[in-house]
């Protein structure tokens, strides 16, 4: 995990030699669309709908798929899983595929609501390892559960005071772990 973090500082710092570290940002979608009386940007709303169907077919192809299935026992047991038949070097190659093209789907959708700069990534990095560690290591309905969480919580943090959201997620994090260290819908 460190030397992703490290490849992530030269990933930044090559884009910032690129592109340079101007903030890009653009308008797109961002009139005010009212959903039941309350007021939302009609980007985000298209983001929230995009990322739960993204989300749900992906957990259907886990849980209801044989390649999924594959995947899930290969996480659980690698040794088990090979000696059942599972080629456990494709589905770490697939795994790898997926991880890519969600990180690039989220991006795509990140980049409908707020601006884009080179070194962006980061904040995302942690609120997406507190979001799986919250809803409990390899649990897919703890982690939405546990992204939905840290979403109403960031929201109403940023509500109050928006420089004090990425830390309202870390005492939720530490306060997590030391009440229940398994996460949500943790084993």
């Amino acid at each position: 995990m460190l030397a992703c973090f490290g490849l992530l500082f030269i990933i930044q710092n090559v884009a910032i030699l690129i592109w340079g570290a101007d903030i890009k940002g653009y308008s797109y979608l961002a009139f005010p669309v009212n959903l039941g009386g309350a007021i939302f940007a009609a980007n985000r709303v298209i983001t929230l709908g995009f990322a739960m169907l993204i989300g749900f077919v992906f957990y259907l192809f886990l849980a209801r798929t044989r390649l999924g299935k594959a995947i899930r026992a290969a996480a659980q047991d690698p040794a088990t899983a090979g000696l059942m038949g599972v080629n456990i070097n494709q589905v770490l190659a697939l795994c790898f595929g997926f991880g890519a093209l969600m990180a690039g789907l989220g991006g795509t959708l990140i980049s409908m609501s707020y601006k884009i700069e080179a070194t962006m990534g980061l904040e995302y990095t942690i609120i997406a390892l507190i979001v799986i560690v919250l809803g409990g290591l390899g649990s897919i309905p703890g982690s939405f559960i546990g992204g939905l969480l840290l979403g109403l919580v960031g929201s109403i943090v940023t509500y109050i005071e928006p420089g004090l959201a990425l830390v309202a997620y870390y005492v939720i994090f530490m306060l997590l772990l030391l009440a229940k260290p398994t996460g949500i819908l943790g084993k």
